[in-house]
């Protein structure tokens, strides 16, 4: 299930992983030498070759092993690759790599199951996501219904949230299991409806990712009798330690800045920076035009390009909601400016959890390009 997924996910948004695209490449290390075509391709083959083993192979092991250094080093390539999805799957092949008990490879999956279901509550209890990201999310239906339902349905939004988190916590009682499993599997599967091809259409490589999780929720957890403690507490420093700390504990810090978004389960949850680039007529005009389809003049007539909407459109992903990787792309579009000022970023920080409101920064070309 972990193999088939992570595969449907590479395949849904192949540009993400291949060196033939505008939008910015953004290694992890500075210095890092991007992957050159065709290498990229053969490292990009080579995962899905591994993930057939993983899928396939009754000892799959040393499968899991190759998949997590290929991934490995597709993400070191480029931090836009960090997407949950990706981060989720890679982490649970490396658990299977790494161990030798099949005990604690279920341990660790679990926990991480446990953790993007907790967080992914958390993320969501904002205002933000009460007031405009969940009636989005909804319009598919409520488009559809007498006013009087629509007040319902919006009225609902905190029940999300709710779910999400008791989802986590019935996972790991064993009286609550089952009724946990069962409101997992119907979230995701009313996720799909919506953002699906009945719904809005949008953001595909996350279809199977959902239809994975209400899997993976039901198969490490529908007949399972191991106890609370059996994922909350590791038997020993290792994978499964390692999961409870990066899906359990380390999302915490996301509040605070410390610890990127996506690796916290905001995605979908309001909760996350936004940025955009101003641009002159003069630059707008000397983009390239997969670039230049994504320009839009705002209300004050001016030129803005909307970094989430060309990460969409060419790499079929959400932009990655970091600062450094906005920089990258506004010193991108820097290298098409005659002048500094003819390219500004604006960066709008994560929202008030209460109030919603975002710090604004801005920069030109003088900034961006000194600042890594």
């Amino acid at each position: 299930m972990v193999a088939a997924a992570l595969a449907a996910g590479l395949l849904l948004a192949p540009r993400l992983f291949l060196a033939t695209r505008i939008y910015p490449r953004v290694p992890v290390l500075d210095g890092w030498p991007p992957l050159p075509g065709p290498l990229d391709l053969v490292v990009f083959g080579a995962l899905l070759a591994a993930l057939g083993g993983v899928a396939l192979a009754p000892r799959p092991r040393w499968w899991a092993v190759a998949a997590t250094v290929l991934a490995v080093i597709l993400a070191a390539d480029d931090q836009s690759r960090w997407q949950p999805w990706f981060y989720q799957y890679v982490v649970m092949l490396a658990a299977l790599a790494v161990t030798r008990d099949g005990g604690e490879t279920l341990a660790a999956w679990r926990v991480i199951l446990v953790g993007l279901y907790l967080w992914s509550g958390l993320q969501k209890l904002n205002t933000t996501f009460l007031t405009q990201l969940f009636p989005w999310l909804v319009e598919p239906v409520t488009s559809r219904l007498p006013p009087g339902l629509q007040g319902w349905v919006l009225g609902g939004a905190i029940v999300v949230p709710v779910v999400e988190i008791a989802v986590a916590v019935g996972l790991l009682v064993p009286r609550l299991r089952k009724a946990a499993v069962v409101g997992a599997i119907a979230t995701h599967f009313l996720v799909l409806g919506l953002l699906g091809p009945l719904g809005h259409w949008t953001n595909a490589v996350v279809w199977p990712w959902n239809a994975a999780m209400a899997a993976l929720a039901a198969l490490l957890f529908w007949n399972s009798r191991h106890a609370t403690r059996d994922v909350l507490v590791p038997r020993r420093l290792g994978a499964h330690a390692a999961a409870l700390a990066l899906f359990g504990i380390l999302p915490a810090l996301s509040f605070s800045g410390h610890w990127d978004a996506y690796l916290s389960g905001a995605l979908y949850s309001g909760n996350v920076k936004a940025a955009a680039v101003s641009v002159t007529d003069a630059v707008a005009a000397r983009l390239p035009e997969p670039v230049r389809r994504h320009v839009t003049r705002n209300r004050v007539g001016a030129n803005v390009l909307d970094v989430w909407e060309w990460s969409m459109g060419e790499l079929a992903v959400p932009s990655y909601p970091e600062d450094r990787v906005f920089r990258a792309v506004a010193r991108d579009v820097c290298r098409h400016a005659a002048d500094p000022a003819d390219v500004v970023l604006v960066i709008f920080g994560r929202p008030g959890a209460l109030t919603g409101d975002r710090t604004i920064t801005r920069g030109d070309c003088r900034h961006w390009t000194k600042v890594q």
